[in-house]
């Protein structure tokens, strides 16, 4: 694995949420991903991410600058420093009416999609957490999707951020057999893995789920499989399982091929 450590122009990228994707504002400081998975959207030519996406990790170091940067120009102020630079310093019982505390009001979701913010570079740059810890100060909802079980190591802000607004913390799962697992999702925690890291989870009181996707077709659609990795689900007290299938790439055809 190498990483690479650079500055960034932008980090949000902002849309409407949606039943898949429940976040409002989306940033991920990591380009590429070490998880490496076979059939990762990262890989395809329309995301435009570096060729070596699986071995060479871009970190955007600035990451936690920008997203403050973001959320100053939205008027919004941090409430769990001691001084916040603003009236609420000489006006302290004002402090809980100046920023939108319900989830649905204005979810952060930390990832971008395709380059998991919990892959193992985290462990030693540890900008997601610096992300999280901001999320707090601000009293934001925060979702995350991810495939490790390295989010565990952030339990301690997580709760917080669940006491006062929301948090959701769900895993992708698409294989219940380990052995095939590991061929399609290399380097990733494995399936056992993310079904106790949801049960810790929500012993914790934190939202938690299964993304079943990209569902294998003939490999993660079987009965056994997925029969499996619903009643795990169930079993480990998860509060949903999405499914939704492989996007397809382009494939060339040769004209040998095409006559027969």
């Amino acid at each position: 694995m190498i990483i690479e450590k650079y500055e960034a122009k932008s980090l949000i990228r902002t849309c409407s949420s949606s039943l898949f994707s429940w976040g409002e504002a989306y940033l991920n400081p990591y380009q590429g991903c070490y998880h490496d998975c076979v059939y990762c959207d990262g890989k395809s030519e329309g995301y435009y991410m570096h060729a070596d996406f699986g071995e060479r990790i871009r970190v955007k170091i600035n990451a936690p600058i920008l997203f403050e940067q973001f959320l100053k120009k939205k008027g919004f102020i941090h409430l769990h420093r001691e001084k916040t630079s603003t009236l609420v310093d000489f006006l302290p019982s004002i402090k809980d009416s100046v920023q939108p505390r319900r989830p649905g009001k204005f979810i952060v979701h930390i990832g971008g999609g395709v380059c998991d913010v919990y892959q193992p570079a985290e462990k030693e740059i540890k900008i997601t957490r610096k992300l999280l810890q901001i999320t707090y100060d601000y009293k934001f909802p925060v979702f995350i999707l991810t495939k490790n079980k390295l989010v565990l190591r952030d339990l301690d802000l997580l709760t917080k951020i669940n006491e006062e607004s929301y948090a959701n913390v769900s895993f992708t799962i698409t294989l219940a057999d380990e052995k095939t697992q590991k061929i399609f999702e290399p380097r990733a925690s494995t399936t056992q893995e993310r079904f106790e890291a949801i049960k810790r989870l929500r012993d914790e009181g934190i939202h938690s789920g299964v993304y079943f996707y990209p569902t294998l077709p003939f490999i993660g659609d079987t009965d056994e499989n997925m029969q499996a990795i619903y009643k795990q689900a169930k079993k480990v007290g998860a509060e949903f399982v999405y499914c939704w299938g492989l996007t397809l790439k382009p494939v060339v055809i040769s004209k040998n091929f095409s006559k027969h």
